[in-house]
């Protein structure tokens, strides 16, 4: 239907009516117009009267005056609405007001009035009140009722509800008997529970401690005795459950609150999982905090010294405490029981360091010793900050380590650094330390110069005793080697240990080089007789060089370098006497040193090239194999002989790689020949006592040479000297064999120059002997050589062994090995060792037996 238009609301009846049908004033209202005013007066509030005409329609014939008052509108200025509310009803409470109006119409109940009036100054005010339907004869339904202004209360409600639902505590309110009325809406975060849910249950759903039983029995005793077990005792701690019937920590607050005649209780409730979880990490850690104190090696403290001077220990704990005979107690006590066991020059130091830290609150550190019950003492290293307390004392709390083991583990490295701790004796950095307090070796009048000698000793054949015997057996002899030494030594010289077993001994004031001399005898002499270390006896030797300053420098280094370059030329000698050093050592010194940087740079520049000496077969009288030999040629100066350079090399540990750089070149060239149809011819390549001794690497460098260059391993063959194989015949025959089953044949080089068993040779793999050139040059004048020559090939033959002389230079020679029946033959008769191309050339020319003279 269409909504009629608005009317007009007016304050007395004659004016009230409408097009919704209108209600008279004699009709309606039993007093008149200014008596219902007057009543009205009496009323706080608004009186109103409501009419529905059977239609539907709404009018309202009268509104008290006192309506100016609460939404600043006259009466007879209130419009009513298309739809029968009046206009100053908050649009969005119209429709719930006109749902009361319909059912109370239609039920004839009390109608409750509550909305939300907009004042003329646009303020909203609530409105609450009831109004009582009758019907008259007509069909109408009037209604009279009161409205009040309840906005202070709303707010108050709403402020309420808005904190309640914002709080992050659990806000309950209960009735007298436990059930819960209302709830804020903290319960789903810390129960789960939505707050709708929980109203009318009992608050035990919550708190499964408070069953209805318990919480009626604390609530009576309450209202009866006064009893606080639960209601205004303060916070409790209680669990709650979840919805999920977990159950965690809360703290309950219970209050009593008084309200309309009304008794209720509301509780707070605090989910403390996390509170009681870091309480629970705090005593964790002060427990462990407690156990780390009591068994700290050493003191945890703090102590106060007051304004009169005195000091009292307020807390220690530590283990430092059971080692000087206190307990904790007895420190806190009387504070001397811990500082009484500081010797009296350290509580001292102590009272200083303490003194200055209370004046400036800069912190203490230091380093304190206690004297603990046995005897012993223990040393502390403090650590602590001062403050002021409020009373003028001055506290400190800290930490005092036990560092006592380091403190000797820092004497001990202290002592290392300048000594050697198997002999005791001092070490390089103790001899330079020592020199540099002894008299200047040179000065402006070199007759005041101080002499001072330095000797550079090394004991012979330790490595030999190390590997046969052990180590430890190495460091008893080097023990009793040192007593021998610093024995015999003058009064005020100093014995050091460089390593190993080699010593160096500083001689101050040692007067002309001869009696230098006398003193390197008398070292060497010592050992003319044998070493006795653990119940053995050893043949041992030294080698002595010395230097003089300031003759030979002035300074501890050069004298140091210089006396090894005499101990150097010593041992190239043979030993048996000292050597004093000279120029002439120092030059040699250099020259090898430059020699031996030389060589490094050869090796990268790959200088170092693969001569091949010819080996002519007597039976064929045609070449049938080459021994590979080293030749260095540099690029930029003569070629340099292998005398001065292979020596060189074997002491400096560059022979592996020149024998590898020899060993790849005469596979390459070997088989380049054998391809050309130039054979078929072998190689000899020489392997150092180094390489033989290492069996696993030099097989995997043979290896990798013929599967890299493809050679075959019969076209190669393995030289290696008696002396090499003899010293440990058992790796040599093994070593020997695994050549042997890869096809590569072994031959024993200068053969009749070392001490060979021929029980242990006759066990060796081999495929061929090689007489050595010192029996060979005399074979026709020396009956000794010759029979020694033709003894050798005939046991090359018995053992069916190929035999190769070496060295043969003359036709008389080359006779008598024909007439011996020698294998083979090389040597300058046949040719020197050539080049690769230039052998290459004579291979393609060929050898007779005819142009061996014109060759030679």
């Amino acid at each position: 239907m269409t909504s009629p238009p608005e009317k007009s609301v007016r304050g007395d009846t004659a004016s009230a009516g409408g097009v919704h049908g209108e209600v008279r004033g004699d009709d309606v209202v039993r007093l008149d117009g200014v008596s219902a005013d007057r009543f009205a007066q009496t009323v706080p509030g608004i009186l109103f009267q409501r009419v529905r005409a059977p239609d539907g329609t709404l009018s309202y014939p009268y509104v008290s005056p006192s309506l100016a008052t609460y939404v600043g509108y006259r009466a007879d200025e209130v419009k009513v609405a298309r739809d029968g509310c009046l206009d100053f009803i908050h649009w969005a409470d119209r429709d719930t007001y006109l749902h009361r109006v319909r059912e109370s119409a239609r039920t004839g109940e009390r109608c409750p009035e509550e909305f939300r009036a907009i004042g003329s100054d646009g303020e909203v005010r609530w409105l609450m009140g009831a109004s009582v339907p009758e019907m008259d004869a007509d069909g109408r339904v009037i209604w009279h009722g009161t409205l009040i202004d309840v906005t202070d209360r709303k707010r108050a409600e709403h402020w309420l509800a808005m904190i309640m639902d914002h709080a992050a505590d659990v806000i309950v309110t209960l009735d007298e008997d436990g059930l819960i009325e209302q709830v804020n809406a903290a319960s789903v975060g810390v129960f789960g529970r939505d707050p709708d849910d929980l109203i009318g249950k009992p608050v035990s759903v919550l708190m499964p401690q408070l069953e209805q039983g318990n919480l009626m029995g604390l609530l009576r005793r309450y209202l009866i005795q006064g009893e606080r077990t639960l209601v205004g005792a303060g916070p409790r701690e209680m669990l709650g459950r979840r919805a999920d019937d977990r159950l965690f920590p809360i703290e309950v607050l219970l209050s009593e609150v008084l309200t309309e005649g009304r008794r209720l209780f509301i509780a707070v409730v605090r989910d403390v999982t996390e509170r009681k979880a870091a309480e629970a990490a705090l005593l964790e850690s002060q427990r462990r905090l407690a156990t780390i104190a009591d068994t700290l090696q050493g003191l945890v403290f703090q102590f106060a010294l007051k304004p009169d001077g005195s000091l009292r220990v307020l807390f220690v704990s530590g283990s430092v405490l059971k080692a000087i005979g206190q307990t904790a107690d007895a420190v806190i006590q009387d504070a001397e029981a811990l500082y009484g066991a500081m010797p009296a020059d350290q509580r001292a130091v102590f009272m200083k360091a303490m003194a200055r830290s209370a004046r400036t609150l800069e912190p203490m550190e230091g380093d304190y010793s206690l004297i603990a019950q046995d005897g012993s003492r223990l040393w502390l290293r403090g650590s602590s900050r001062p403050r002021r307390g409020e009373s003028g004392d001055v506290i400190w709390e800290g930490v005092a380590l036990d560092v006592t083991e380091r403190r000797q583990v820092e004497r001990r490295v202290l002592y290392l650094a300048y000594h050697d701790p198997l002999t005791g004796l001092g070490n390089r950095s103790q001899l330079l330390e020592r020199f540099r307090d002894l008299a200047p070796v040179s000065g402006g009048d070199a007759g005041c110069a101080r002499r001072i000698a330095l000797l550079s000793i090394r004991l012979d054949r330790l490595s030999i005793i190390n590997a046969t015997l052990g180590h430890t057996m190495g460091d008893l002899v080097v023990q009793t080697v040192a007593r021998r030494l610093r024995e015999t030594l003058p009064e005020g010289a100093m014995l050091f240990r460089a390593g190993g077993g080699r010593f160096l001994a500083l001689v101050p004031d040692c007067g002309a080089d001869a009696d230098v001399s006398r003193l390197g005898d008398r070292l060497i002499g010592l050992f003319q007789h044998p070493v006795e270390a653990n119940g053995h006896a050893h043949d041992l030797s030294v080698s002595v060089g010395a230097s003089v300053g300031p003759d030979h420098g002035d300074d501890p280094e050069t004298l140091i370098m210089h006396a090894d370059a005499a101990l150097h030329q010593a041992k190239q000698a043979g030993g048996g006497r000292p050597w004093l050093y000279t120029e002439d050592i120092g030059e040699q010194a250099a020259r090898v040193l430059t020699m031996r940087h030389r060589m490094r740079v050869a090796l990268e520049r790959n200088e170092f090239r693969a001569y091949f000496q010819p080996q002519l077969d007597l039976a064929s009288n045609r070449i049938v194999g080459t021994e590979a030999l080293a030749r260095w040629v540099p690029e930029d100066g003569p070629p340099v002989g292998p005398g001065e350079f292979i020596p060189i090399a074997e002491e400096y540990g560059l022979i592996d790689a020149i024998c590898l750089r020899i060993l790849e070149d005469a596979c390459r060239w070997t088989q380049r020949w054998n391809a050309l149809g130039l054979g078929p011819i072998s190689v000899a390549v020489n392997i150092s006592g180094r390489q033989f001794h290492d069996p696993e690497r030099l097989i995997g460098t043979v290896d990798h040479a013929l599967n890299t260059l493809g050679l075959e391993p019969a076209a190669l063959e393995l030289e290696l000297t008696e002396s090499t194989a003899m010293n440990d015949p058992e790796n040599a025959s093994t070593v020997i064999r695994m050549f042997h089953e890869r096809g590569v044949g072994c031959c024993i080089d200068d053969f009749g120059t070392g001490y060979s068993s021929l029980s242990v040779l006759k066990r060796f793999a081999l495929t061929k002997l090689k007489v050595d050139r010192s029996f060979v040059c005399d074979v026709t004048t020396d009956a000794n050589d010759a029979a020694i020559c033709g003894a050798i090939i005939a046991m090359g033959r018995a053992l069916n062994l190929k035999v190769c002389a070496e060295g043969v230079e003359t036709e008389d020679q080359l006779a008598f090995l024909r007439a011996q029946a020698c294998d083979q033959v090389q040597g300058f008769l046949i040719a020197r060792a050539l080049p690769p191309d230039d052998l290459e050339a004579l291979l393609r020319q060929g050898v007779t037996a005819g142009a061996v003279g014109e060759r030679a």
